[in-house]
């Protein structure tokens, strides 16, 4: 088999620096990727639309796709022995404007404009608008495609209505699946296998390049088949790089109608996230292990525009403004850091501990209340879960008789703990914090001193990459030099950005890929086939 030689030829630059330098900077002409010549390769397989990811958003490509065009033949490929992606491991809980179980609860004022509103208050402005307005509209649509192909919503939420009110939410209007995630992606497939003989899902394929013409159009891929994921890799991230990870047979595919990318994030490339944002590589990821970089340097690699690579959400096991209660200290010091309440603002919270582990060798914060602030928290069902130890990574609340038993739980200097202790609580008598934490929010608990105690361990979790490939509002992936739309190339959910900007409000992530993994599906199928 011959190949292109200048096909090779990618650019010599690191990613990060693709990610923010001009193009006149990056001393690109006309184009961003060496083109290949399809005469010059010998395809193993031809398709006419190919998934690369099984996640929601690729499942949800990948059954609109289908049924968009029904004699397209319709390939979904993941890398992994284990279908889902993370999809598989979330709640997937996700807003939803207009629903029948929204209106049953009476709340018929809502709209789109106003959820619009809701996602662009935590946007501060990096948001791309157009974007943004295809998710808050298509969120009605969204849970009717689910409900039509077997996914079914659980009446537990809300005191049995159905739909709850999460922080950052105008109205009520959250939904759940029944049975979150696992089952969702279970209906799904399911559903293919059931009724369209057109898909087929594949595992352990592993996405090496995506193929240009010199027209610009995508027109294939380079994949190895048999490809084995390793988890003993201290960074997850060295899985994509051909020279550790030799595994699987190469194999060239021809999409003659369109690709699409749905290969959720890269949160567990510990390297990739570090190079982005220093603080990043030793953050905690709730992703599922093959959440790694690959598929977005195969992506820049082709000439797709990486935009707001620095950008990325923290979760934490307990709600942010729950937090506030307490403090949070330095365990060899006793010392506080951090205005714990900080205008609720995850991501300043979770960077000040993530900045402050780098300078104890990575070891934990801890977070500490008394009695008053536990009887303050909002979300009493999500303290008695880390109570009782079943509240995920990092999750656990333990509770102590004397501040004395703390101490020793978490091998600190009781007398520096306590001294840092009195500090707080004389500070904030005057309402004259070191930190500018306000004592308006903190109602009746503006101290640390009635038995018993209560601390965990907080450690932000990385459960989001804003960053990824610009898309058009029709899914299309941008070109990095042209700024056009690249022809048969679509990516949507957790791989591309711009939907959200500085950090994605709760249960939205699921309305991103379920809205455009519908919108990349449908113009994947119809698109013109290159030959």
């Amino acid at each position: 088999m011959s190949e292109n030689n200048s096909r090779r030829q990618f650019l010599k630059m690191g990613l990060g620096a693709a990610a923010i330098a001009p193009v006149s900077a990056l001393g690109l002409s006309s184009a961003a990727y060496a083109a290949t010549n399809p005469n010059d390769i010998q395809w193993d397989e031809e398709m006419d639309v190919l998934v690369v990811g099984s996640g929601m958003a690729g499942m949800i490509a990948a059954i609109r796709a289908a049924e968009t065009t029904p004699d397209a033949k319709v390939i979904v490929a993941d890398k992994m022995s284990r279908l889902g992606g993370s999809s598989l491991i979330s709640g997937l809980n996700m807003a939803v404007v207009g629903s029948d179980l929204q209106k049953n609860t009476g709340v018929t004022d809502d709209s789109w404009q106003l959820l619009l509103k809701d996602i662009e208050r935590e946007a501060k402005g990096y948001n791309h608008r157009e974007l943004t307005e295809v998710a808050a509209k298509g969120t009605l649509k969204l849970y009717n495609f689910l409900k039509d192909h077997g996914v079914e919503y659980d009446m537990s939420i809300g005191d049995g209505t159905g739909v709850k009110k999460l922080g950052g939410h105008s109205k009520p209007r959250c939904v759940w699946p029944k049975g979150g995630g696992t089952e969702v992606i279970r209906k799904l497939q399911n559903y293919c296998a059931t009724n369209l003989t057109n898909v087929e899902i594949r595992k352990k394929i592993q996405l090496d390049e995506i193929l240009r013409n010199d027209e610009g159009r995508v027109i294939g891929v380079k994949v190895r088949e048999k490809y084995r994921f390793s988890r003993k890799h201290d960074d997850l991230g060295d899985n994509d790089n051909p020279a550790i990870n030799k595994s699987g047979k190469v194999k060239y595919y021809k999409v003659k109608r369109g690709l699409v990318m749905a290969t959720g994030g890269y949160n567990q490339d510990r390297k990739f996230r570090g190079d982005e944002v220093g603080a990043m590589y030793n953050a905690a990821s709730t992703t599922q292990p093959g959440a790694t970089a690959g598929a977005i340097k195969a992506m820049v690699n082709a000439g797709f525009k990486p935009i707001h690579m620095t950008l990325f959400r923290f979760a934490f096991p307990i709600p942010t403004e729950d937090i506030r209660w307490g403090i949070l200290v330095n365990p060899r010091t006793g010392e506080r850091f951090v205005d714990e309440y900080n205008n609720n603002d995850r991501q300043a919270i979770g960077m000040a501990i993530l900045e402050e582990r780098r300078h104890i060798d990575g070891e934990h914060t801890v977070l500490i209340y008394d009695q008053k602030g536990a009887e303050h928290y909002h979300d009493q069902q999500r303290l008695h879960l880390s109570m009782d130890g079943k509240n995920g990574i990092n999750g656990t609340i333990w509770k102590f008789e004397s501040l004395q038993a703390l101490a020793d739980n978490f091998k600190m200097d009781i007398n520096l703990l306590q001294a840092n202790i009195d500090k707080y609580n004389a500070n904030m008598e005057q309402d004259q914090d070191e930190f500018h934490k306000p004592k308006s929010v903190l109602k009746g608990a503006t101290s640390i001193s009635q038995a018993p105690y209560y601390a965990m361990q907080l450690n932000p979790r990385y459960n989001y990459a804003q960053g990824g490939a610009m898309i058009t509002p029709n899914a299309e992936a941008v070109d990095v030099v042209t700024g056009d739309p690249i022809e048969g190339a679509f990516v949507c959910g957790e791989a591309s950005a711009g939907t959200y900007g500085y950090i994605r409000l709760t249960a939205c992530s699921t309305i991103d890929c379920g809205t455009f993994g519908m919108v990349a599906g449908r113009n994947a199928a119809k698109a013109k086939p290159w030959v």
